[in-house]
């Protein structure tokens, strides 16, 4: 008989973290799928929704915004609005380039590609989360974390063809890097979360106070966090270069903004009042997180990290993208994981309904995440 071969301890609890991590992920990917085939199989109208592939599920995950990210991946940015007055110039370049990269091994098929990568980010991020959390708060509140991460509200967008698992993957690394003081993948990770989607740069706020609190206060000590503005600022001369139009793209976001407003204000369509107050009400748990968050239990950076997503949400007025805007900022799962244990279980049944009908609400495209 060959000897039974025995981990450390310290590997245990990972391995079993990974085993939880991947199960989780499959389940909440096997659902957005029956969910998409239920919604493209059941209803009539679901072949007028406006999507990138017209391929039988992944039209699903490849509908509202991933129509102008998949189409600068196939494409690259175009002079002329792709859809009414959308211009693509208000999505940033990362996520198209990698996917992009990525469909030269899928034999050239962007949507399929697109998709790929934003599942693939949000596992990735789904396990540097854990590994971030560990140390401060044990491996089964770090776990339940990661958990509450894949089944948020927002997390149907991490399943889809957009931005945010790209950028979630890329912030949770700049914090794990940083934590171990290596600034130099901390700047790395910065950088191209700033070029991954417009509220990327705030992500520095974040991080200035991790170096403010651990390194030497000089500015010398800053310059990890240069790439944030350098890599911006890089973007932002390419489309002016390219179109003639300075801060290009928050050019673009204005007919975004007119239409949240349109949708949020006075002139509500009619029988829109029900998702309004489901946007809402997400909107308010996030802040009743904040308002009452422990903090002897949560540190200053991540208590910014959500500051920043919640300002992010009321400066820009995106109340229809509310769910994946605050799905980002993981800090808000490590306070439910905190909680006490009825808690946590209503938090789970709570999340995974709420998840569910949103994904129902994306798939029609009666609300767009």
């Amino acid at each position: 008989m060959q000897p039974e071969v025995l981990l450390p301890e310290t590997d245990r609890p990972r391995r079993q973290a990974l085993i939880v991590i991947l199960a989780t992920f499959l389940a909440s990917r096997t659902l957005l799928i029956l969910i998409a085939a239920l919604v493209e199989f059941s209803l009539p109208t679901a072949n007028l929704r406006s999507t990138f592939s017209a391929t039988p599920i992944l039209a699903s995950f490849t509908g509202s915004d991933s129509v102008f990210l998949l189409g600068i991946a196939s494409g690259g940015y175009h002079a002329e609005p792709i859809h009414d007055l959308y211009l693509d110039w208000a999505f940033f370049p990362l996520f198209p380039i990698v996917t992009r990269l990525a469909s030269l091994v899928v034999t050239g098929n962007i949507a399929l590609a697109g998709v790929l990568v934003s599942n693939a980010a949000a596992l990735g991020a789904a396990w540097l989360m854990y590994r971030l959390g560990e140390p401060k708060f044990g491996h089964t509140t770090a776990l339940l974390a990661v958990v509450y991460l894949l089944i948020a509200p927002g997390a149907v967008a991490f399943g889809m063809a957009y931005t945010d698992s790209l950028f979630l993957l890329l912030a949770l690394c700049a914090f794990l890097a940083a934590r171990e003081r290596r600034w130099w993948l901390m700047s790395l990770a910065y950088g191209l979360a700033a070029i991954t989607r417009l509220p990327g740069i705030l992500l520095g706020v974040p991080l200035l106070v991790i170096v403010w609190q651990t390194r030497d206060r000089n500015i010398r000590s800053l310059l990890p966090l240069v790439s944030g503005p350098i890599a911006l600022a890089g973007f932002t001369i390419y489309l002016w270069l390219k179109f003639g139009v300075w801060l290009a793209y928050l050019r673009a976001q204005v007919a975004w903004t007119d239409q949240t407003k349109t949708v949020v204000g006075g002139g509500l369509p009619s029988g829109a009042e029900p998702l309004v107050a489901i946007l809402i009400a997400i909107l308010l748990v996030y802040v009743f997180l904040l308002v009452y968050v422990r903090r002897d239990r949560m540190d200053v950076p991540s208590i910014a990290v959500m500051v920043v997503a919640i300002l992010t949400v009321l400066v820009s007025g995106r109340l229809l993208s509310v769910g994946r805007y605050l799905a980002v900022a993981w800090p808000f799962s490590w306070v439910l994981a905190s909680r006490t244990r009825w808690v946590q279980i209503l938090v789970a049944a709570a999340s995974g309904a709420v998840f569910s009908l949103l994904a129902i609400l994306n798939f029609t495209q009666a609300l767009a995440p």
